[in-house]
């Protein structure tokens, strides 16, 4: 669709610029006005500027083997040759208005007024037209034509100026108007050279987009962290990679991850045509452990209704118990979603595992905990928690997703 409506536009523009040829020429023969004549040969630069970015915008979204990512950077391309099209066009009304002879003398002056003036005008509602279709397609070619368009503008009205102004007598008023033209059209083609020239060089994209890509990963629970993220455009699209920190149990898990990512980055952020995601294990340095307990110190079944909950925070390069605490448990009183508070209060004493003896009964503690990142151990019975938490130290303990166990519950119950 977009593309459709990119090459509907840049047809509009190859028609545009041939009427402003034929308006020009057939106004400047008839007044006898140099001056229009000049400027339509300057449309013939516009008129095959246009007729390459219709072609850029045919061949870049063209794939092949040899070009597996596209042909994009084409209509880069493209808008580099407009601005030296743009380059061109200043130093022609610079060289015919500045360094040209003596001016001719105008036979007709209402048939150059209303030709300069309808096209003026026309000009002035085109370029603005393409450039705001452009901007909405996210197409440098399509801008770039634009702003080239809008050139004719600006000579209409040194060639405006310069009629009346040797109409009037006073030919010195046409030379400092091309001077500030023509330093106006210049910029214009220096600021898309050099736009086009940092896509070609995969300069990075803006700082914005990347911050937006950022928040949108941050998002997913299970991302623990962004080790780099990078972007470059080619083209109207967007390329983005990252690697990030993914607190998982499985790489199927991980994919269904990084899939769900691209998809909503893709919907969220205009133009992104391609997400590249690595994925790196997440391994915290510190684990903070929470034992639901009873009022005899061991561990209990029921997680809500336990007396006390003890947290410990153990360092796994040094393989210590960093510090213990005991908290009563403050939701033990409350009728409904003991379970769901409880999870919330350890989440805020920064614990990232649970161990019970068995899996919550109710399925929303399960999702509380995988929405708050906490992960479940299963250990079946413990005596005593605290020799637990040193042969802990040294065998290790495998903490899981709580999803997994609502994964077996269905297969189980299937």
């Amino acid at each position: 669709m977009i593309y459709k409506e990119k090459k509907k536009i840049a047809l509009m523009s190859v028609f545009f610029n041939l009427t402003l040829f034929l308006i020009k020429l057939s106004a400047g023969l008839v007044s006898n006005s140099a001056s229009l004549i000049a400027d339509a040969i300057h449309s013939l630069s516009d008129l095959a500027a246009a007729i390459s970015v219709y072609a850029g915008i045919t061949i870049a979204n063209m794939k092949s083997k040899e070009f597996p990512y596209g042909l994009y950077k084409v209509e880069n391309i493209v808008a580099i040759i407009s601005s030296f099209a743009i380059f061109l066009a200043g130093y022609e009304i610079a060289k015919h208005s500045l360094f040209g002879g003596t001016e001719e003398r105008i036979t007709n002056l209402p048939v150059a007024l209303g030709a300069i003036v309808l096209t003026l005008i026309l000009t002035l509602l085109f370029s603005l037209y393409e450039k705001k279709k452009g901007e909405e397609l996210n197409s440098p070619s399509l801008i770039a034509d634009a702003e080239h368009v809008k050139t004719d503008m600006f000579s209409a009205i040194v060639v405006l100026v310069g009629v009346i102004a040797n109409y009037a007598g006073y030919p010195w008023i046409e030379k400092i108007a091309v001077a500030i033209v023509v330093l106006l059209i210049f910029h214009a083609g220096f600021e898309i050279l050099l736009e086009s020239l940092k896509v070609l060089l995969d300069a990075s994209i803006d700082r914005e987009t990347l911050e937006k890509v950022k928040s949108i990963m941050l998002e997913f629970p299970e991302v623990a962290g962004i080790k780099s993220i990078s972007g470059r455009n080619s083209g109207s699209y967007k390329f983005i990679e990252a690697e990030i920190y993914v607190d998982c149990d499985s790489l199927e898990e991980a994919h269904e991850i990084i899939d769900a990512i691209e998809q909503k980055v893709k919907k969220e952020v205009p133009f992104v045509e391609k997400v590249i995601i690595h994925p790196e294990p997440y391994e915290p340095e510190k684990q903070v452990i929470a034992i639901p307990l009873d009022s005899e110190d061991k561990v209990c079944e029921g997680f809500g209704k336990c007396d006390f909950i003890l947290v410990a925070v153990i360092d796994k390069k040094k393989r210590l118990i960093e510090n213990t605490k005991l908290y009563v448990n403050p939701v033990k009183n409350m009728e409904k979603g003991r379970g769901i508070e409880l999870v919330e209060f350890l989440k805020s004493k920064g614990v990232t595992c649970i161990i019970l003896p068995k899996p919550p009964s109710h399925r929303g503690v399960l999702y509380a905990m995988a929405e708050n990142r906490i992960k479940l151990a299963v250990v079946g019975e413990v005596e005593n928690p605290y020799d637990f938490l040193n042969d802990l130290i040294s065998r290790g303990l495998k903490c899981q997703s709580p999803l997994l166990f609502l994964r077996e519950e269905a297969g189980g119950n299937e």
